[in-house]
């Protein structure tokens, strides 16, 4: 899942806004007045996409949640020669979330247990020629089921893969809602006029992208190392501490003496 590029088309709109403004308060000026200068920065929406964590948790959770009910899509394959009440039962008790209960577990083998005697029906009068007139309608009959079964299956993973995008969508929207805010909010504090998507620069501009990556994603804990002072304020590696002028005399050559 990746971010829209709905920062461009703003930071491109404000662009316009503020080259108009410029133009007519520059119009406006002794022609000896330069106009001012402009702040531009960029963002590699592209790089913002891979390494920001919520969009990467939020990718696998809904990625989880496909590949489940794919897994039940699977599942219902044991249960298409049941009626269409008793299909619907086992769809229903396949979503519920997992764990399922004992009981709803016990209910599916028994609807498994039923589908499974019908296909056995079903596959005997498939082989059996002639079949008399009864079985003819019965075979018929089973028939109908299974197709209307494999049909019914054809649009539960249409339905699924449209509530998959749609989930996508949803999220994708949240997140770049953050997104904008956080460029918005350090532009504001850093002095920026615009902020670009780095896919549409040829040239100039200050790249942010790591200081909005660095502001999306949570700050890690500090560990003892750093407590200890071995990284430096602005993230950098501190100097190892100075050694020692004279060494203990542990650690000394050994003598000529001691071998």
């Amino acid at each position: 899942m990746t971010l829209p590029r709905r920062t461009v088309t703003l930071a491109i709109a404000i662009s316009i806004l503020l080259a108009t403004e410029l133009a007519v308060t520059w119009g406006q000026e002794t022609p000896t007045q330069p106009p001012a200068a402009v702040k531009v920065a960029f963002v590699d929406i592209s790089a913002v996409s891979s390494e920001y964590q919520a969009l990467q948790e939020k990718d696998a959770e809904l990625k989880a949640w496909l590949a489940g009910r794919r897994d039940n899509l699977v599942s219902l394959q044991d249960y298409i020669f049941l009626s269409e009440d008793n299909f619907n039962e086992a769809v229903a008790i396949l979503d519920q979330p997992k764990p399922v209960p004992d009981d709803k577990l016990k209910r599916l083998d028994e609807l498994a247990a039923l589908s499974a005697q019908k296909e056995q029906r079903f596959r005997e009068l498939e082989s059996k020629s002639p079949r008399t007139t009864e079985e003819a309608d019965e075979f018929s009959a089973l028939r109908e089921v299974m197709s209307a079964r494999q049909q019914q299956l054809v649009q539960l993973e249409a339905t699924i893969n449209q509530q998959y995008q749609q989930r996508v969508e949803a999220a994708r929207k949240e997140l770049m809602r953050k997104v904008e805010e956080t460029i918005a909010q350090y532009a504001q504090e850093n002095g920026y006029d615009m902020v670009l998507d780095r896919a549409f620069v040829l040239y100039g501009g200050e790249d942010i992208t790591r200081a909005i990556i660095d502001r999306l994603n949570p700050s890690p804990q500090a560990t003892p190392a750093a407590e200890e002072g071995t990284t430096s304020p602005g993230g950098e590696e501190a100097a190892p501490p100075a050694a020692e002028e004279n060494p203990p005399a542990s650690e000394e050559q050994p003598s000529a003496e001691g071998g």
